[in-house]
C-alpha cells in the first residue's frame, strides 16, 4: 500500500491562505479519488509555515491518478509555496 509524506513550506504571509487551500484539497481528494485512503494535511506546531501531508493509497495506480489531479490543481498553490515540496514515498510492510 503506497504511502506518501509530503512536506511543503509556505510563505510566512500566506499561512492562513495555505491552510484554507490545503483543507479544500484534502476534502476534494477524498471525495473524488476512490483509491485515496488517507489524505491528511498537518501543520507543524514549532514551524507554522511548514505543512506535512500524510497520504495512503490503495495502489500505485491510485497514487498516479492523484499525481495527475494534483498537477492540474498546482496553479492554485503556486502563490503560497516558498519552494518545491519534499516528497517521500514509502511502502507499508
Amino acid at each position: 500500500m503506497p504511502t506518501v509524506i509530503a512536506t511543503l513550506k509556505v510563505k510566512e504571509d500566506k499561512i492562513e491562505e495555505a491552510k484554507g487551500l490545503f483543507k479544500q484539497l484534502a476534502a476534494d481528494t477524498l471525495a473524488n479519488e476512490a483509491g485515496t485512503l488517507t489524505y491528511l494535511p498537518l501543520q507543524q506546531t514549532d514551524a507554522p509555515a511548514t505543512f506535512v501531508f500524510y497520504e495512503r493509497y490503495t495502489s500505485d495506480e491510485a497514487l498516479a491518478i492523484h499525481g495527475k489531479n494534483l498537477a492540474a490543481a498546482a496553479k492554485n498553490f503556486a502563490g503560497v509555496l516558498a519552494g518545491p515540496p519534499e516528497i517521500v514515498k514509502l511502502e507499508e510492510i
